[in-house]
């Protein structure tokens, strides 16, 4: 896999102000283009911010300009951005996360919904692989980090990265307790690396964190103020030592030895 930066980073988006969040995710995007980043990735819902009870206030279809002037900012930065928002469609709304790229748009639908998510969205039913260059990459929203399932039929779909975007509501603390448990599996199971940030939210904290192909923490931040991080990821992937024949004791390939026993 090719070495590159990536940045991610937690934001305190008002609601009712996608303009304004805009402006703040465009700031940051050029901040990740100053410290050589290739992509950058924000929370859920960080263009529109969160709240189920107010899906219909939030919600903006996908070629909304505040859209539209993130997406144009990052062609002009020549750099990639996957960001969040309440999706209005004519006959439904869905939770959204996009990758843009190189002026194409990979939309991905939340797919498993909360309870009380469930009373105002539909639920996505596709797994989109977005490519960026030589680097597959798969996402997976806030609590559907805990389904390992979706995180290996990305990996079947050749995905190298995964990215986590989270909107809790847990404090930077919690949410470091939360993800300690379950992400760095999500990484080592698959051969993947993975990179999650969660929504800053009234005076709760978020988090950022990076995990490299075995799982191993690179880089975390967990706090109450916006903030961006860039970490370096790349090098051989445990699926390239297996297809050689060059696999360690330390260096397995857990996903491609798995039986289909199911």
């Amino acid at each position: 896999m090719d070495t590159l930066k990536i940045a991610a980073a937690v934001i305190r988006p008002i609601k009712g102000d996608p303009k304004g969040n805009a402006e703040k995710i465009k700031g940051f995007l050029k901040q990740a283009k100053e410290e050589g980043a290739k992509l950058v990735l924000f929370p859920e819902c960080s263009l529109t911010s969160y709240a189920a009870e107010k899906a219909e206030e939030l919600a903006l279809p996908k070629d909304d300009p505040c859209i539209k002037d993130i997406e144009t900012a990052a062609d002009k930065l020549d750099i990639s951005v996957c960001f969040g928002y309440v999706e209005k469609t004519p006959g439904a709304m869905y939770i959204c996360q996009e990758y843009y790229c190189d002026h194409k748009k990979t939309l991905y639908r939340k797919t498993h919904l909360g309870s009380k998510e469930q009373l105002c969205f539909k639920e996505g039913d596709l797994f989109p692989v977005a490519e960026d260059g030589s680097i597959s990459i798969g996402m997976q929203l806030c609590w559907e980090s805990h389904i390992p399932q979706i995180s290996s039929f990305y990996r079947k779909k050749g995905v190298q990265l995964l990215l986590f975007p989270y909107a809790s509501g847990m404090s930077g603390e919690k949410c470091r307790e939360n993800w300690n448990v379950h992400l760095p599996a999500r990484a080592s199971d698959n051969g993947c690396f993975a990179a999650a940030c969660n929504l800053l939210s009234g005076e709760k904290g978020g988090g950022i964190a990076f995990w490299d192909s075995k799982g191993r923490m690179i880089s975390e931040y967990f706090g109450n103020d916006e903030k961006m991080l860039v970490c370096k990821i790349g090098g051989t992937l445990p699926r390239e030592l297996f297809e050689k024949g060059e696999e360690t004791m330390h260096s397995l390939s857990y996903f491609d030895r798995a039986r289909d026993i199911f």
